[in-house]
């Protein structure tokens, strides 16, 4: 009898901390939340790195799911294909379904909000593409062109460009193990791709070709260096860390993934930030995997484990729905005119904030989970 694939908390709860992560980074430049701006420094509005954690805890997660299915394929290519077509069509199911509901409803909610405000240019077409382009691992290029054209619809889909760079993955990857012909042989091509990525690839690319934030090439090393830890996990690696030392390490990495980047400048940034953000992410995931309570620390376990197990839904809304809060307390109603700029401000992101996690809420429990299930 198969084990039943472990649940690992510590990994539910670094999704949360970069939910929170990328709610920083989005705030720091949704107009007109200048209180931000004004109440928090440069240094701790920096949150690019949390796609790259969500990036390897994705390739772990996919990687380590499937792992156990890959156990008595020993034939060639072709013969190993034939004998996984019933999981392999499961797994594309559970992806759709995982994937393609709730951005359906954010798309159509992106739409109401676009169509109330008269937008211009004509969005209308592009929006209704983005759900198709999302599944099907396009539209992080779509992305890199609307934001140079400024396209407006794409301040709400933008966080949408992460999952397009998952899709190719989950196309591509089971393939790829499937060609290998052992556990060795696909921990042995996680590693290299991840490493060939990680310090020749993207930092080539964005030093060369330009800092490309939504390029798949990019991001992909994550993914890749998170399958290795699957692979890793699986042949009975030990960290022996007592839980104060993991949690040590786990602080140490979440400030280098947070700070670091934010101190360097011009080449520096674009050569190193992204290697500092790729190795801070990946030991994180590691040390989740291994060290049991090693995302323990200050008091936020709760916090962190809700928000990470609602962290597609909370993921998903939160650009659509600081737009529509802006356009509602600008144009419509609120009591602006007896308050400071700050305060305005101030109170404009508490509404945010409050209808955030009740949005979130909502999403998850009728249309997140719901469509999981149906998956299964």
């Amino acid at each position: 009898m198969k084990q039943p694939v472990k649940f690992f908390d510590d990994i539910e709860k670094l999704r949360g901390f970069a939910c929170i992560l990328v709610l920083f980074q989005h705030l720091i430049w949704i107009c007109p939340y200048y209180f931000v701006i004004s109440i928090v420094p440069d240094w701790l509005s920096i949150g690019s790195g949390a796609v790259h954690i969500f990036f390897a805890i994705s390739g772990f997660v996919i990687t380590y799911s499937l792992s156990s299915k890959l156990e008595n394929l020993n034939g060639n290519f072709l013969e190993n294909l034939k004998n996984s077509r019933d999981w392999i069509s499961k797994f594309y199911s559970k992806r759709f379904f995982r994937i393609f509901p709730l951005v359906l409803v954010v798309t159509i909610i992106c739409g109401f909000y676009l169509q109330m405000i008269d937008a211009k240019p004509d969005w209308q077409s592009a929006l209704m593409r983005s759900p198709l382009e999302i599944l099907f691992g396009t539209f992080n290029n779509s992305v890199e062109n609307f934001v140079s054209q400024n396209v407006i619809y794409i301040s709400g889909m933008g966080p949408f460009w992460t999952l397009a760079v998952e899709a190719q993955f989950y196309v591509l990857w089971p393939l790829v193990l499937i060609f290998c012909k052992n556990d060795n042989q696909r921990a042995t091509v996680s590693l290299l791709l991840g490493l060939i990525f990680a310090l020749f690839v993207t930092p080539l690319s964005n030093l060369y070709l330009g800092d490309h934030y939504y390029w798949t090439l990019n991001n992909v090393a994550e993914l890749f260096l998170g399958s290795f830890l699957a692979y890793l996990y699986k042949s009975g690696f030990k960290i022996n860390l007592s839980k104060v030392e993991a949690n040590f390490f786990s602080l140490f990495f979440v400030f280098a993934i947070w700070f670091y980047p934010s101190a360097l400048k011009n080449v520096e940034k674009v050569f190193f930030g992204n290697i500092v953000e790729t190795i801070s992410s990946v030991f994180l995931v590691m040390l989740c995997v291994f060290c049991e309570g090693s995302f323990s620390f200050l008091g936020f376990n709760k916090i962190f484990t809700y928000l990470g197990k609602k962290s597609f839904s909370f993921y998903s809304i939160q650009l659509t729905l600081a737009n529509v809060v802006i356009w509602f307390t600008n144009s419509i109603y609120f009591p602006k005119d007896s308050l400071s700029k700050n305060e305005f401000f101030f109170y404009q992101f508490l509404i945010f904030l409050g209808l955030l996690l009740a949005s979130t809420e909502l999403l998850y429990r009728f249309i997140e989970r719901p469509s999981r299930q149906l998956g299964r």
